[in-house]
C-alpha cells in the first residue's frame, strides 16, 4: 500500500511540475512570481515600476518659511557658543580652533597604537603603510578623508534627500557672513540679523511671494529659457544668479 502511494505522488508531482513552472507556482500569471499585483512581485515588471528598475531620484520637498527660520536659527544657536545671543567673529573662530584640536587628538590617536603619549618612527610608518598608495601624496597622506576642517558652519537639514533644496538655500555662517549681515556694525552678529539676511535669499527665490518654495520655484527657468521648471538645480539666489 505505501508502494503505491509512493508511485500516485511521484506521479503526480511529474504531471503538475510543467504547470506549476508555466504558471509562476501558482501565482498570477499577469503578475508572475509569487502571486504580487500585476507588473510587481518577483517577475519583474518594466523599469522604473514595483519590478525593481532604477529608482528614481527624490524631488525637492516643498519649504515653508518657518521651516527655513528653523533650521538657521539652530545654526545661529550651533555658532553662539558662550550662549550670549551674539556671535562674535572670535567666538566662530575658537568654534573652529576646537574641531581642527579635535581631528588632530584623534589622528594623533590612531598612531599611537600603544597609547603611551608618543608616535615612534615605525608606528608613523605603520599608520601611512595602512593608506597604501595615498601616502605618497603630501595633500591626501593625512589619512583624513573629509579632508581639513572647513571654517564654515553648514545648516543641519537631516538626512532626507527631499531638503537638499533646503540646504542650497542657506549660506554656512562664516566669518565673511558675520560682516555682511552685521546691518548695525556692532561687535557681533545677533539671530535676528541672521534670520533677516537669509530670509533675503529666501524671499528671493519665492516667486509668488506665498511663504513656501516649490520644487519649481527653487529651480525656475535660466534666462534663456532652455532649462526646464523644476530642474533640481541650486534656486537663483541675490549672490548666485540663474
Amino acid at each position: 500500500m505505501h508502494k503505491i502511494l509512493s508511485g500516485a505522488l511521484a506521479s503526480l508531482l511529474l504531471w503538475t511540475a510543467p504547470v506549476l513552472a508555466q504558471g509562476g507556482m501558482g501565482g498570477d500569471m499577469q503578475g508572475g512570481g509569487t502571486g504580487g499585483p500585476p507588473g510587481g512581485g518577483g517577475g519583474g515588471g518594466p523599469p522604473g515600476d514595483r519590478g525593481g528598475g532604477p529608482r528614481q531620484p527624490t524631488p525637492p520637498k516643498p519649504i515653508k518659511r518657518a521651516q527655513f527660520d528653523k533650521v538657521v536659527t539652530a545654526m545661529f544657536r550651533e555658532g553662539d557658543v558662550n550662549r550670549d545671543g551674539m556671535i562674535m567673529i572670535a567666538e566662530l573662530r575658537s568654534l573652529f580652533d576646537a574641531r581642527r584640536e579635535t581631528l588632530i587628538r584623534a589622528r594623533f590617536t590612531k598612531i599611537d597604537s600603544n597609547h603611551n603619549g608618543a608616535v615612534s618612527y615605525e608606528e608613523f610608518v605603520a599608520w601611512q603603510r595602512q593608506m597604501g598608495s595615498v601616502a605618497s601624496s603630501e595633500v591626501a597622506g593625512t589619512g583624513d578623508r573629509d579632508g581639513p576642517i572647513a571654517e564654515v558652519l553648514l545648516p543641519d537639514v537631516g538626512d532626507d534627500p527631499g531638503s537638499m533644496g533646503l540646504a542650497a538655500l542657506i549660506e554656512p555662517l562664516s566669518v565673511g557672513l558675520i560682516a555682511n549681515a552685521n546691518s548695525n556694525y556692532d561687535a557681533g552678529l545677533s539671530l535676528e540679523e541672521l534670520l533677516a539676511y537669509q530670509g533675503k535669499r529666501f524671499d528671493a527665490a519665492d516667486a509668488n511671494h506665498d511663504g513656501w518654495l516649490t520644487m519649481d520655484e527653487l529651480r525656475p527657468p535660466s534666462r534663456g529659457g532652455k532649462a526646464p521648471r523644476g530642474s533640481g538645480g541650486p534656486p537663483c539666489l541675490p549672490d548666485r544668479p540663474c
